[in-house]
């Protein structure tokens, strides 16, 4: 453990100190005179950054494939158990609960295991209830697992808590296996009745109100959980379509203008390994998985 902190102090210091090199660099070449040595100087600066960032790449990669360990772990029954773990497992892996994107660091949310561009966002709530949030005037006491807010953001805006709400993501998470569904009890229908109760909300920042996109903002509803027999025949009532490998649906829902995904955890788990593999072969990381 103390060999590892030294390591990282080490690196943080390097690291700093890389910083301010490329600052000066940058200042100097306004006024370099000697283009030859200028050329010197910053392929040397670049050869000794690309090591830092090779360094902090593969601690990255490396924390990728813990997770995808971890939750390939939350979606198998443990040994001796009858039973699948709760889906707050799986939830915590990917977002930490009762917390928002203003409290919480990039490092400690995994969002890319479902969708890599759900990273980037205006307003995150995790496990929050509706008129809780800060961004929503609501007297709804409904609490979605992951709620996403994205503005409607214009090149060269200053202020941004001006900017309209322009699209809504929910992320609802069930137990793997479960199989008791029906047609008013399954997260499609829970995602549908929370995003109508975000929708019929005053959309507000720093106090003030601000405005919408449209009448009914775009919508998108991820439901995380096992495809079992029960979820299978209700989503064939909501005509979902079924992906090319059989393993989730999605759909659009006309009357509540919602696009949404039904991911299968096999699937989930797959598809992140698969999207992850390259960086994970490089490092010799991969597994026989996926």
């Amino acid at each position: 453990m103390e060999i590892e902190t030294t390591l990282h102090r080490e690196l943080y210091e390097r690291e700093v100190k890389m910083k301010r090199e490329s600052s000066r660099i940058i200042k100097e070449a306004e006024k370099v005179e000697d283009y030859d040595e200028y050329a010197r100087r910053f392929a040397d600066f670049m050869e000794q950054y690309n090591e830092i960032g090779a360094s902090a790449l593969a601690q990255y990669v490396a924390h990728r494939k813990i997770i995808l360990e971890l939750l390939n772990r939350a979606i198998t029954i443990p040994e001796g158990e009858r039973k699948y773990p709760l889906e707050r497992v799986v939830h915590q892996l990917v977002y930490p609960m009762r917390q928002t994107s203003e409290n919480t660091d990039y490092p400690h949310q995994n969002l890319w295991m479902i969708d890599e561009r759900l990273t980037f966002h205006t307003l995150i709530t995790s496990d929050t209830p509706l008129n809780k949030n800060a961004m929503l005037n609501t007297d709804s006491e409904k609490r979605g697992d992951i709620v996403i807010f994205d503005e409607k953001i214009i090149f060269g805006d200053v202020r941004a808590d001006e900017n309209p709400i322009n699209s809504i993501t929910t992320i609802e998470f069930k137990r793997p296996g479960r199989n008791d569904y029906n047609d008013s009890d399954n997260p499609v229908r829970q995602a549908f009745h929370l995003i109508n109760d975000i929708r019929s909300g005053t959309f507000k920042i720093n106090g003030r109100p601000i405005s919408v996109s449209n009448d009914k903002i775009p919508a998108f509803a991820y439901c995380i959980c096992d495809v079992t027999p029960s979820l299978a025949g209700i989503l064939a009532d909501l005509d979902a379509l079924k992906t090319p490998d059989n393993q989730s649906y999605y759909g659009f829902n006309k009357t509540h203008s919602v696009y949404f995904e039904v991911i299968d955890y096999n699937k989930m788990l797959r598809d992140a390994t698969k999207r992850n593999r390259i960086f994970f072969d490089k490092l010799n990381l991969a597994s026989d998985r996926g």
